[in-house]
């Protein structure tokens, strides 16, 4: 029947009656339809055929599809169809469809269910092979896609509540949105080509993937669920939870996620992620991935590794970062109850680490110009090394086998150097403090006045250097190059000794050394100089404070400036004692060790008075044409014509030399 009027039908047995636009509301059972009655009228009796195949349901009509139903229809503006019978090749333009299934061959023509502008559907099934296509404003609620059904969704549509069962598919593209869509074990949601996605939970065996300007909100990963962020792919506010992950692959970004304990996410080649909350679990970074303004905190981790990049990470209670392999670590706050380990080629820069924060570095690690607030530590062990330190309050460790260079401690701060540890060129400022322990070693230390240097180990210094502040300990001070050391501070409780090898130790105030020592160890080339100004000197008649060891070298000298050199000045060792007559006072120097046959005074060139030890091989020659007494005495006078002008010394600004 075709543009007429059909009222009072009656379709009898083996009869077909075709209906092409729907006027009234229907009643439709199985295909073949029997004892069915057709609201308009039209009464399908046993055996006949109601054919609605390519109808158009107009406006006001609704049409409810039984069970086992299955027919192709137009749903105009204002037109109902009910499930749960079956639309095949359909089209709601403005029309709607509730509680039907899709059914169909995908790539058919006549496959699936269109929701074009205006178009609604609800509680829609997609059966295999089955395909929903929500375009141009469409709008679909509640579909289930189940085995081998599709739910596709493109220019301008929209899907809310959608679950996606095992085997189901939903893709988002061409500005297309999805909001809460459920992925279930065996799903997939396909985010790509400006489609978004908000509120998307995927479950055990799920799988969100986006791409190519896909982008996806609010995403929650649950145990056994995937998100996985690829090519140009973004996502914001991902919640991963136990048993979830998510992963970052080239030129994909993530913000804002949250891993709780027991989830996982990958940033992997060029991925990024920013700002991700590490609340319990882990984030792993390598192969060119990339990081930016992570928190970790309640024993979560963060992992840095095989070039893998971070920055400006905060690493709050129970929150780790672990840095190795290649990974680079920069600008990590490490707060209270966080810490960070970096090992076997890691590398961290700039951290800052607060009060109750450790960074420990050992393993082949290196952590470069770290900041360490009161209270903080940065520990380095074995094999590590950390570079550019600023201890401010905080502490610096250097244990066995790890190295410390240019650090700077501020006042409060403290650098402790354990056994076998090693400390570079450490400035120790006003306030600050060193410890050396026994079997450490400091080299090329600076102490600033108000600064402390608790010396139990060995403090070496190679060339000029300063020690200002206050020494202790009864550890060693080395000055081993051709500079001079100038001692310049309190050395009320030090101990230990102050060995010369090379270059000049310059005793500038009282008391510089304490109760320590002077030990001479001859140089192979250059001098080695104990100058003693002014305000260390001994009085006229008394005794230098400090034991004097091994002074028996030839390129070894004892330079007192403030002591004016008059001719004639001798010195002669007097059982432990080296004695200076110079002007009729006498000045009285212990010695221990090792002692020269005689010591000839000099001038030391400014003034001062030189006292230089004469080698053994001339006082032995010169012991064959002396008088007994006076080879047994060792006495010589600075005034003798023969035997000591080869070994005058020329001094210079530094100490003295040797000709």
């Amino acid at each position: 029947m075709s543009g007429g009027t059909a009222s009072d039908v009656t379709v009898q047995s083996g009869g077909t009656f075709e209906l092409k636009t729907l006027t009234s509301n229907f009643t439709i059972g199985p295909e073949t339809v029997t004892s069915t009655t057709v609201l308009s009228g039209v009464t399908v009796s046993s055996g006949g055929t109601l054919d609605l195949n390519g109808a158009t349901v107009v406006h006001g009509v609704t049409v409810s599809l039984g069970a086992g139903a299955a027919v192709t229809l137009t749903i105009s503006s204002g037109a109902v169809v009910e499930g749960p019978g079956e639309l095949t090749g359909s089209s709601a333009d403005y029309g709607s469809a509730v509680g039907v299934t899709v059914g169909g061959e995908l790539n058919l023509p006549d496959a699936g269910l269109y929701v074009n502008a205006g178009g609604t559907t609800s509680n829609v099934t997609v059966s295999s092979g089955g395909a929903e296509y929500v375009v141009m404003a469409g709008q679909a609620s509640g579909t289930v896609v189940s085995a081998g059904g599709v739910e596709i969704s493109f220019p301008g549509g929209f899907t809310r509540d959608t679950e996606i069962l095992s085997g189901g598919k939903q893709y988002i593209y061409n500005d297309a949105n999805a909001v809460s869509t459920t992925v279930s074990s065996g799903g997939v949601e396909y985010l790509t080509y400006s489609g978004t996605t908000t509120g998307t939970v995927v479950s055990a065996g799920g799988k969100e993937l986006i791409s190519f300007g896909g982008v996806a909100s609010g995403t929650t990963v649950l145990s056994g669920g995937g998100e996985y962020i690829l090519q140009g792919g973004v996502t914001s506010w991902t919640t991963i939870s136990s048993g979830g992950k998510a992963a970052i692959y080239s030129g994909g970004t993530a913000s804002a996620a949250t891993i709780f304990s027991g989830g996982v996410l990958y940033v992997l080649s060029s991925g990024t992620t920013s700002e991700t909350q590490v609340s319990g679990g882990k984030e792993l970074i390598s192969s060119g991935g990339t990081a930016s303004g992570d928190t970790v905190q309640t024993d979560g981790a963060e992992y840095v590794y095989s070039g893998g990049v971070t920055d400006g990470a905060a690493l709050q209670s129970g929150g780790k970062e672990l840095v190795s392999f290649g990974g680079i670590d920069s600008g990590t706050l490490i707060l209270g109850g966080g810490s960070e380990a970096v090992y076997s080629g890691g590398l961290a820069s700039e951290d800052g680490i607060r009060s109750g924060g450790k960074e420990g570095v050992s393993a082949g690690g290196s952590a470069v110009s770290a900041v360490v607030f009161s209270g903080g530590a940065l520990d380095v062990l074995a094999s590590g090394t950390i570079t550019g330190t600023m201890v401010s309050g905080g502490y610096e460790l250097v244990s066995s086998g790890g190295v410390a260079s240019g650090a700077t401690v501020l006042s409060g701060g403290q650098e402790h150097v354990y056994s076998s540890g090693l400390a570079v060129g450490a400035t120790i400022s006003s306030g600050g403090r060193d410890f050396i322990y026994a079997g450490g070693t400091a080299s090329g230390v600076t102490l600033s006045a108000g600064g402390e240097l608790i010396d139990n180990g060995e403090v070496l210094i190679s060339g000029a250097g300063t020690l200002a502040g206050s020494l202790a300990g009864s550890g060693s001070i080395v000055e081993a190059g051709g500079g001079d050391l100038l001692l310049s501070g309190v050395g009320t409780n030090f101990t230990g000794s102050a060995v010369i090898s090379g270059g000049t130790i310059e005793l500038g105030t009282a008391g510089a050394l304490g109760t320590g020592s002077v030990t001479f160890v001859e140089p192979a080339t250059g001098s080695a100089v104990l100058q003693i100004d002014a305000a260390d000197a001994p009085a006229a008649g008394g005794t230098f404070a400090n034991t004097i060891s091994n002074f028996s070298g030839a390129n070894e000298d004892i330079d007192l400036r403030s002591i004016a050199f008059v001719a004639g000045a001798s010195a002669a060792v007097v059982g432990s004692t080296l004695v200076l007559s110079d002007g009729g006072k006498t000045y009285t120097f212990n010695i221990a060790g090792s002692t020269a046959s005689a010591y000839p005074v000099l001038s030391d060139g400014h003034g001062g008075t030189l006292i230089d030890p004469k080698v053994v091989a001339f006082a032995h020659t010169a012991a064959a044409f002396a008088p007994s007494e006076a080879a047994r005495t060792g006495l010589v006078s600075s005034t003798a014509p023969s035997g000591p002008t080869p070994f005058a010394h020329s001094i210079g600004s530094g100490g003295a030399g040797h000709l």
